[in-house]
C-alpha cells in the first residue's frame, strides 16, 4: 500500500481493515538532526559527538529512541489531522531494533491487527495498529503497537 493509498485507511473506525499494510512516507535522517534533537532531550554522547558516535558500539553517530518516535508522529501528522483520532490510549511493546545513523532514510508503516467497537462510547471503535519503521536496507528501527480510540462514520 502506497503513501497515496493511505488516506483511505486511516479515516473513520470503518477504514481501519485488519491485515491492511501502509505506508505512511519516509524522512531522510541528518547527523544535524540527530545532534539538535539530542542536544535538547537526550544528550548522551554518541548521540551529540560525532567522534564520540564513531567512539561506540554504534561505530557512528545516532538517533535517540525519543528522536525516532517523534519522526514517527511526525510521518503521521504528514498525512493531515485526521479529525475521526480522539485519542491515543497507549503503546505497546515498543522496541529500538537497530540503531538510526545520519543520512539513513527511515520508512514508517503501519498494518491494522485489531479492532473492536467500544463498549463505553457506543460512537466510537478501538483500533490497535502494528508501526514499523525500517531503514533503507530494511533493516528494522522501531516497532511498536499503538491503540487509538477512533470515531465511527455517521453516514
Amino acid at each position: 500500500m502506497s503513501r497515496s493509498d493511505a488516506h483511505k485507511y486511516i479515516g473513520a473506525y470503518e477504514d481501519y481493515k485488519i491485515g491492511k499494510k501502509v505506508i505512511l512516507g519516509s524522512y531522510v535522517l541528518t547527523s544535524s538532526d540527530i545532534i539538535e534533537f539530542a542536544k535538547k532531550w537526550d544528550p548522551a554522547p554518541f548521540h551529540t559527538d560525532e567522534k564520540a558516535g564513531q567512539q561506540s558500539v554504534f561505530g557512528s553517530l545516532t538517533a535517540a529512541g525519543a528522536h525516532l518516535i517523534s519522526i514517527r508522529i511526525k510521518l503521521i501528522q504528514d498525512m493531515g489531522v485526521n479529525p475521526h483520532i480522539i485519542a491515543t490510549m497507549g503503546w505497546d511493546q515498543v522496541k529500538f531494533l537497530n540503531p538510526a545513523k545520519p543520512k539513513d532514510t527511515l520508512i514508517l508503516s503501519f498494518e491494522c491487527i485489531e479492532k473492536r467497537l467500544s463498549k463505553s462510547k457506543p460512537d466510537c471503535g478501538i483500533v490497535t495498529m502494528y508501526f514499523e519503521m525500517i531503514n533503507q536496507n530494511n533493516d528494522p528501527i522501531l516497532s511498536l503497537n499503538d491503540t487509538i480510540l477512533v470515531r465511527k462514520r455517521h453516514d
